[in-house]
């Protein structure tokens, strides 16, 4: 029935789709890095604790789980676009209520809210680009959602070095800035239709069609598509759970990695005796550099394919660790450290901060595609939580080279069931990878 979806030449369409899709993981990469250079007016103005501080970080982290899951079930229940404009509205909402905040409880809490928001995004960004792509660009055209990540994690570095002269209330302004884009990002999703094969999965063949002769004007049915239940328990049958179990394993060893460095990379850097702006500074030059792991990945992914990438990236985030927290021990110089950071970078958004955007469109069926990115996001920000506090305590108690040590031995982790589960899905259908 998707032929005409997965033999098509890449049009307008797909890249509006990828666009206002790749938007939801910009203003995350924005949103959680942004966070990261405002604590360092935030600590001193509401004078804040260690605990306190990591608990503000890792709030947004803790509403992702929540609405990664949730809504990524609902998802699959309701239907793409749905959700698809409902998020980014709250996106909007919480965010104006965080930089309006007047107490460290308020900030907590809408930090917390605006992550159900976004972890709602994650769950339908990429199931819209993969259900409208075709299958030969599919991996290329996911990839640019995954880079947008970073491109966000730039733009906030960039912003807070800008805005931190500003004095006190500069976390305000840094903060409100992130609702411009959503705000257009959210007018422009209204001209994305239902997805087809969601549709066709419901039962709904003939509207499906009609979606799709927005691709192709010959688009007609081949094949009738009966009703599928959404079930969640689908995940964990014999037929997919390898799937889930690689999906889980490896988003969550790179999510409790990266965002430990993502988030108290400004810090880490600050620690080494340079001022804020100087620290904020490097952090930028760091996630601009980044991007040239995505252009590599948006280059090979279909040439390469996906498990060499993602094992390649994990090898690579190992190795930079490892030599990171020998600078750390024994030649503690930011000249060192900074090109170390930036080749870490560069690795892990070549290889699994890439794929991870992939493996959970391609692994399972439509009925349960967003489910399972919803899931594995939540379990992907369970990691995340996991990473930021016990790097917090490994960096307390034994110092930030151990941390670092730390965190390759979960990088390993991370190569090591990408080696065992991990499958090679470039070049297929959908349907033909979901059976």
């Amino acid at each position: 029935m998707f032929q005409t979806l997965d033999d098509s030449r890449v049009k307008k369409i797909h890249l509006r789709i990828t666009a206002l899709s790749s938007g939801g993981s910009f203003l995350d990469g924005y949103d959680i890095s942004i966070i990261s250079v405002a604590i360092l007016i935030l600590q001193s103005e509401f004078l804040l604790s260690t605990t306190e501080v990591t608990l503000l970080l890792g709030s947004t982290l803790l509403g992702m789980v929540l609405g990664g899951v949730t809504i990524g079930y609902l998802t699959d229940l309701k239907g793409r676009r749905y959700i698809y404009l409902w998020d980014m509205l709250l996106f909007i909402i919480f965010t104006v209520l965080t930089a309006v905040s007047t107490s460290y409880t308020q900030l907590l809490v809408f930090r917390l809210l605006l992550g159900v928001a976004i972890g709602a995004d994650y769950a339908i960004s990429p199931t819209i680009i993969s259900e409208f792509s075709p299958v030969k660009q599919r991996g290329r055209l996911l990839s640019v959602a995954g880079a947008a990540w970073f491109i966000g994690a730039f733009a906030s570095y960039g912003m807070g070095t800008l805005l931190i002269p500003l004095g006190p209330s500069s976390w305000r302004y840094m903060f409100l800035i992130g609702i411009i884009p959503a705000v257009v990002i959210l007018v422009l999703r209204h001209s994305i239709p239902e997805s087809p094969r969601w549709l066709a999965s419901k039962g709904e063949n003939r509207m499906a069609v009609e979606n799709m002769r927005q691709i192709n004007p010959s688009s007609g049915i081949t094949q009738l598509e009966s009703s599928k239940r959404t079930r969640i328990g689908v995940l964990f049958g014999k037929k997919y759970i390898a799937a889930t179990i690689f999906i889980c394993v490896f988003w969550f060893a790179l999510d409790a990695v990266t965002y430990a460095i993502a988030l108290y990379g400004p810090s880490i850097l600050y620690s080494m005796g340079i001022s804020r702006d100087t620290a904020s500074g490097y952090a930028t030059i760091i996630a601009l550099l980044a991007i040239i792991g995505a252009v590599i990945a948006i280059i090979y992914i279909e040439k390469t394919g996906r498990k060499n990438l993602t094992a390649f990236g994990f090898a690579g985030m190992v190795v930079t660790l490892v030599l990171s927290a020998l600078v750390f021990d024994y030649f503690p110089v930011i000249l060192l450290i900074v090109p170390l950071f930036v080749i870490f970078e560069i690795s892990q958004e070549l290889g699994p901060g890439i794929t991870s955007s992939i493996y959970p469109q391609e692994l399972f069926p439509t009925e349960i595609r967003s489910t399972a990115q919803g899931f594995g996001t939540s379990i992907s920000r369970i990691g995340a939580l996991f990473g930021i506090f016990s790097f917090a305590f490994v960096n307390d108690a034994y110092g930030i080279g151990s941390g670092l040590i730390f965190l390759a031995a979960i990088s390993a982790l991370g190569l090591i069931f990408t080696i065992w589960l991990g499958k090679e899905t470039a070049g297929k259908t959908l349907e033909e990878l979901s059976s």
